[in-house]
């Protein structure tokens, strides 16, 4: 699976890495497993390092991803994403992600992890 994750309870936020190419079918069967997990939809503040990544799947995939799959589980709650980026498609994408979950996720891009990390925990 080109996408991973791990939690980190002591700053209470979600890791989550990518890595090679992502499909949309990855990134499907990744979100039905991801948030299956309770101690995820409870945290909801996730890092997501885009930076070894290559994104296959188009805006329209990712569009509908987040209509049949994240929207039913989430019902409404809200999401705060760090997204690292350091290539022009992974810098698309997220913008793409930014446009398409903004009704639930409060989101920023970073190149710099440090950055990424402490605007994520910042509390407001």
């Amino acid at each position: 699976m080109p996408i991973s994750y791990s939690i980190d309870a002591q700053l209470g936020v979600i890791v989550e890495t990518w890595v090679g190419n992502v499909s949309a079918g990855d990134l499907a069967e990744y979100w039905k497993n991801y948030l299956a997990n309770p101690k995820v939809l409870a945290l909801r503040r996730t890092l997501v390092d885009l930076r070894q990544a290559n994104p296959t799947f188009t805006g329209r995939e990712l569009s509908d991803l987040i209509s049949s799959i994240v929207d039913p589980i989430l019902q409404g709650r809200e999401w705060k994403t760090a997204i690292l980026v350091d290539k022009p498609v992974q810098l698309g994408i997220s913008h793409q992600y930014h446009v398409f979950a903004e009704h639930y996720s409060h989101d920023a891009i970073f190149s710099d992890p440090a950055s990424a990390l402490a605007w994520l925990v910042d509390p407001s």
